[in-house]
């Protein structure tokens, strides 16, 4: 396999192995249905030091071939697991999951939340499970999420009574599935509209960077603020531009960054909490925590 490329990881009962490509994966995991419980998952970088360990120690159709073990735990590195529908979607041949009986394939547990392998992973994109954590079954033995993986959801929104007037910031920061982890809400005194959106939008990114997001996407209904964030608006004020250049310098923080403007009635949430920010003392923040 190439350097730096895909991979993928079966384990069928005790016997491991790493095959290139996804297709290769569909036939171990449809014949385990009345044999050894059998789990995929999708590796990332590709590496020489991999291929010569994996070599040496010796499925069908794999690229590499290993007993399990012998695996160590810091061979593979962060592993993606793999839906069912990933596995067998594209293979006209196979017979769609509810109509095999798929009855042995195991469930794994992300920390949050338990999911099916017959079943669309709702975390499959940001869920990374050690090899360490693979027990006897096939499953997945039970371990939190690592948040610098998650792609987190931040809304924010400012408001201010008078334009100038008594303002107030708002955040709320999100999974992408929805679940909310935080509500978010700061007094700013007497500012204007623009600053309390900024405003709103530092907070949130601070809380993001503060509880180890690193990949972020941001929605907002302040198109001044989205624009010049973004480079396609110029900062023309002093305040404005100090403002842009901290949200820049937040920016930094992340692995993956992205800022969109969406309309008001789908930033309502942020909204809420910015005029809740109205009603504190100026500097005061609080935070409402989510369900997750």
């Amino acid at each position: 396999m190439e350097e730096g490329s895909d991979y993928y990881v079966v384990r069928k009962g005790d016997v491991m192995a790493v095959y290139k490509y996804l297709s290769d994966c569909q036939a171990q995991i449809c014949s385990s249905v009345f044999g050894p419980a059998a789990s995929a998952y999708k590796g990332h970088s590709w590496s020489r030091e991999k291929e010569e360990y994996l070599s040496s120690q010796g499925l069908s159709n794999a690229s590499y071939v290993i007993n399990a073990t012998e695996l160590r735990e810091d061979i593979f590195g962060p592993l993606v697991p793999c839906s069912f529908q990933e596995i067998v979607g594209s293979s006209s041949n196979l017979a769609a999951p509810n109509h095999i009986g798929i009855h042995n394939v195991r469930s794994y547990h992300t920390g949050s939340e338990s999911v099916d392998l017959n079943h669309e992973a709702r975390s499959s994109s940001s869920s990374h499970i050690s090899p360490a954590n693979l027990n006897h079954s096939g499953a997945v033995e039970a371990q939190p999420v690592s948040r610098q993986y998650m792609v987190a959801i931040l809304h924010f929104d400012g408001a201010s009574k008078g334009n100038p007037g008594k303002a107030g910031a708002g955040a709320v920061l999100m999974t992408e599935d929805g679940r909310v982890i935080s509500r978010l809400r700061e007094g700013l005194g007497v500012v204007t509209n623009n600053v309390a959106e900024y405003r709103g939008l530092i907070l949130g990114l601070k809380y993001a960077i503060r509880h180890g997001f690193r990949r972020i996407k941001v929605h907002g209904d302040s198109q001044l603020v989205c624009n010049q964030v973004n480079g396609v608006w110029q900062t023309k004020h002093q305040n404005m531009m100090e403002l842009c250049n901290e949200v820049r310098r937040l920016k930094g923080n992340f692995l993956s960054f992205e800022i969109n403007h969406v309309r008001r009635e789908w930033n309502a949430e942020a909204d809420r909490q910015a005029n809740i920010g109205i009603t504190l003392a100026s500097g005061a923040v609080s935070e409402e925590r989510g369900d997750f």
